[in-house]
């Protein structure tokens, strides 16, 4: 049975420089394979047949590629990889993805062989508000027979603050796209298992709301964004060459969430999730091909 740490523990961040981080690079050789994109379809419930062997898959089942594989004892606390490795050791207790910037120049194809190089390529830390920040930007970059198809810009934000409460979305978004949707811990869980992602908050219960002091699973970020670019396809007739999503608050399994948007120009469109009460948890921007 997995151990939960001390709620009541207070991390001190040091003043140490994070900035031997910067520039730090990994790469990883993953396969796209025909098993695992049938997976992810099922995953995400997508109408007809996955594709298959040679066939292209939508941007962002780029997320399931190139995640670390660490051993047992190199897993923190949370479920990630512990924290000094590729990632600084930042000292605060709720890691999350902030949001990503995305950029699509060929479609990865079912059975391809992928690199994914990983770069650190900001470390920041800011005072607010809700206390301490610490982003970190990095760089993804996958490419097939040296060709590169896309590059991901992701944002990792560290701090100590609980979840603050949303505020109610009144931007007015042209087109009047909307979609509700509904998610449970058994597709969370699915999903962690796909990215290869250990973090506690998407499938155990007792560590989202005893140690994180969340009111459920958390859906991930990266699934949320995933959501939102198939929406956009589907909604638009459009393929995808740009994404960029930030979020703002979290969703939690509890309650389902609407997906909105609409254009904003002959080849663009904004895009928003709102959770049950319709406060704002993700905005999104894209570009089309």
């Amino acid at each position: 049975m997995l151990s939960l740490p001390n709620p009541n523990h207070k991390f001190k961040m040091n003043p140490p420089e994070f900035s031997s981080w910067i520039n730090k690079e990994e790469i990883y050789i993953d396969k796209l394979t025909e098993v695992n994109i049938k997976r992810l379809h099922y995953t995400l419930n997508l109408p007809g047949n996955p594709p298959t062997l040679g066939n292209p898959v939508f941007p962002l089942a780029l997320l399931i590629l190139g995640e670390p594989s660490v051993r047992p004892e190199e897993i923190g606390e949370d479920g990630h990889p512990l924290r000094g490795g590729f990632m600084p050791p930042v000292p605060l207790k709720r890691r999350m993805f902030a949001g990503g910037d995305y950029e699509f120049f060929h479609p990865l194809n079912v059975g391809d062989n992928v690199n994914i190089s990983w770069k650190i390529t900001d470390i920041s830390r800011k005072t607010g508000n809700s206390g301490e920040l610490v982003f970190v930007d990095i760089l993804r970059q996958f490419k097939v027979n040296q060709q590169v198809c896309a590059n991901e810009n992701r944002h990792i934000v560290y701090t100590d603050s609980k979840p603050k409460s949303g505020q109610t979305d009144e931007t007015e978004i042209p087109g009047k796209w909307k979609e509700t949707i509904n998610t449970n811990s058994i597709q969370l869980f699915r999903y962690s298992a796909l990215t290869f992602n250990g973090h506690r908050i998407h499938y155990d219960r007792t560590y989202a709301t005893e140690f994180e002091g969340y009111p459920g699973l958390v859906v991930h970020g990266p699934l949320l964004a995933t959501m939102l670019s198939l929406f956009a396809e589907k909604q638009s007739g459009r393929k995808l060459s740009k994404f960029s999503f930030r979020g703002n608050r979290p969703i939690f399994d509890l309650n389902g969430f609407t997906l909105t948007g609409g254009f904003t120009g002959k080849d663009s469109a904004e895009l928003r999730v709102l959770d049950h009460q319709s406060q704002l948890s993700m905005s999104a921007e894209t570009e089309f091909l």
